[in-house]
């Protein structure tokens, strides 16, 4: 499908201060007690995953942060990428093949529109869907992809108002799903031994943290290749909020046992002026930049008070627009001693704690830091990965929680309330600064003692990494193929945004659902109008039954004449194999295939058109041992094949 501009799609409301107007909660609404859960609706707190041997994923949006995470997911011992979609779809395209050329099995692919995702999520062969869109795409993608029965990592922030991040805890709740943030920094070697220390009373009573996301990107801002469609440096023209404050506030708030013993209640926000960006444009943007047509609005400095029921105090502070070191500041303090991080030492972190020190001075962390280790620091030294093997640790204990059926770490409840600083600083601004009330995400189970990031040791599953049969063929699909004409946006046969049209294929025999002879088979053509009906070939693995001549596959082809090779298991364990091959949709029977249904003209994005041109369907057989039962169907690595149906003919 051709590309749909973020900026046309979303420009006209964000540019109008969407977050303001989409918050959906002002100081007094936010003090208005939590929604009743709905009937059957239940809580989520130590829900554990239903165990999976293999932890099949898709992943949403793979340009600078999803791109570096689709390695780390692959990597996982027992997990397997089986989709990916960006709405650049040239993007997903070379992560599917970086995946190939390291060995995995190939995903299919989506992209093209803002809406390519919807194929992803209606794919059988996806267990958790990580997302790493821009902001304004999280709470779409993460809703619709718990309502396709899917598990959720999505990266920060997962919603950025509070009707948004309610949504998504009631979805969550009534699709019995998890959804987490892909909190990296939580699995930092720093943060995880504060949280250890933390837990073995090393602070005393721990009365105050300190968090933040201090990180300079201005030249990143400005760089016309980094951030899609400018993105990033858009929000900054949209109101004044703590957009990005989860890094810091995430590990103080498990160290300090939000929502397992405490919760926030209320939150004031400050904020500086907004100079930074606007400097910084003045001094290094040439004029003529279409960033020259912007006022940036968001104050350089967004300072957030986080009270909580015990009468304890957090900070974050957020800036992304001023000249300054990286920092999380990374901070916890309590009655007897505080841990501070990027504190310039040889560990990076210091330590003050009585009794032990009495002279004022700061101690380096180090040796705390190898007494206090994680133990999924210690495992998993070595592995390497992203922001110092954080984002490998993440990964590997995602996949591992999803294998071992064990409760998440991370889950909606932590989620949205170190998101809810977002909208709710937007709020507490507009007041003056005045405190404003943080829900009770839970509704009322904060004050129970669960672990979190105080986990047990456990180990990863053995085995898996391989993908069980899938039922039918239908469980393999992962393309839209045909769609009606009255609605042809959906398709996307060619990668193109192209696709046949049901009304032609319906005259030509081919109607929804119907059952037709090809080849001497009997096969069912695929229900689904404008919705996933075939399968790219990618080598999956299909159930199919029966004992016949020749196994028949119907279908067509991208390109020019792709084939590959069909594999047969039979029930005794025996294979055979074949090479099938279907021509180019648009062009005549060759290669050994025969054409079944032609159709005029094809469905384009803008309608039905190309009426000079025919549009066929073909069917190739491979030949079978008719004494054995056929078992399963391996289908080619070839993705230029797609394939409708299936069966075994007399």
């Amino acid at each position: 499908m051709a590309e749909i501009s973020r900026r046309s799609l979303f420009g006209g409301a964000l540019a109008t201060g969407a977050l303001a107007v989409g918050v959906g909660s002002t100081a007094a609404s936010a003090a208005v007690p939590p929604p009743p859960r709905q009937t059957g609706q239940t809580s989520m707190i130590d829900v554990a995953f239903p165990a999976h041997s293999t932890v099949r994923i898709g992943l949403i949006g793979v340009g600078n942060r999803g791109g570096s995470m689709s390695g780390e997911w692959a990597r996982v011992p027992g997990c397997v990428v089986t989709a990916v979609c960006d709405i650049r779809r040239d993007r997903a395209q070379g992560i599917a093949d970086q995946l190939v050329a390291a060995g995995r099995p190939r995903p299919a692919v989506h992209g093209g529109s803002a809406v390519s995702y919807q194929a992803l999520l209606a794919q059988a062969d996806v267990d958790l869907v990580y997302i790493a869109t821009p902001w304004e795409f999280h709470y779409a993608q993460a809703r619709d992809a718990m309502l396709a029965g899917k598990h959720v990592s999505v990266e920060l922030p997962i919603a950025t108002s509070m009707t948004e991040l309610w949504s998504l805890v009631d979805t969550s709740e009534r699709t019995r799903k998890h959804l987490m943030l892909a909190e990296n920094v939580c699995y930092g070697s720093h943060e995880l031994a504060m949280v250890k220390m933390a837990q073995a009373g090393v602070f005393g009573e721990i009365t105050n943290g300190h968090g933040g996301y201090l990180h300079d990107l201005r030249a990143l801002l400005f760089n016309d290749g980094y951030y899609t469609d400018d993105w990033r440096r858009l929000w900054h023209t949209r109101s004044t909020a703590s957009f990005y404050h989860m890094h810091g506030l995430a590990p103080v708030a498990a160290a300090m046992d939000i929502n397992r013993g405490d919760r926030f209640t209320t939150v004031n926000a400050t904020a500086t002026a907004a100079r930074g960006l606007a400097d910084y444009r003045q001094r290094f943007v040439p004029a003529g930049h279409r960033s020259w047509n912007e006022t940036y609005v968001n104050g350089d400095l967004v300072t957030c008070h986080l009270k909580t029921a015990k009468g304890y105090d957090i900070r974050t502070a957020h800036d992304v627009s001023t000249p300054r070191p990286y920092s999380r500041i990374n901070s916890v303090a309590g009655t007897r001693g505080l841990f501070e991080g990027y504190a310039g030492t040889a560990s990076g972190s210091r330590v003050y704690f009585e009794p032990s020190h009495t002279d004022h001075g700061w101690r380096d962390f180090g040796t705390y830091g190898e007494q206090y280790k994680h133990w999924l620091v210690a495992k998993l030294a070595g592995s390497g990965g992203g922001h110092g093997g954080m984002d490998f640790i993440m990964t590997w204990r995602t996949v591992q929680l999803m294998r071992s059926g064990l409760v998440p770490d991370i889950d909606v409840y932590d989620s949205a309330a170190w998101c809810a600083p977002i909208p709710l600083s937007v709020d507490s601004l507009a007041l003056g600064g005045a405190a404003v009330e943080v829900p009770d995400f839970t509704r009322g189970d904060w004050s129970r003692s669960r672990p979190g990031l105080d986990s047990p040791v456990s180990d990863m599953p053995t085995g898996g990494g391989t993908l069980a049969p899938l039922p039918n063929l239908a469980a393999a699909f992962d393309c839209v193929g045909s769609t009606s004409e009255t609605n042809t946006v959906p398709g996307d046969f060619d990668g193109f945004g192209n696709s046949f049209s049901a009304e032609k294929l319906t005259a030509a025999g081919l109607a929804p659902g119907a059952t037709f002879t090809a080849l001497g088979a009997s096969i069912q053509w695929p229900t689904g109008v404008g919705k996933i009906n075939n399968a790219r070939g990618r080598g999956q693995v299909v159930k199919q039954t029966g004992r016949g001549s020749k196994l028949v596959l119907v279908g067509s082809g991208i390109g020019t004449l792709p084939s590959g090779a069909v594999t047969v298991k039979y029930t005794d364990g025996t294979t055979t194999q074949g090479t099938i091959a279907f021509p180019n949709w648009v062009t005549p029977a060759a290669g050994g295939a025969t054409a079944i249904a032609t159709t005029t003209g094809r469905n384009r994005p803008t309608g039905y058109g190309d009426t000079a041109y025919k549009y066929t369907v073909f069917a190739h057989s491979v030949a079978l041992d008719p004494a054995k039962t056929v078992d399963t169907v391996t289908l080619p690595v070839n993705s230029n094949l797609h394939f409708f149906g299936m069966g075994v003919a007399p």
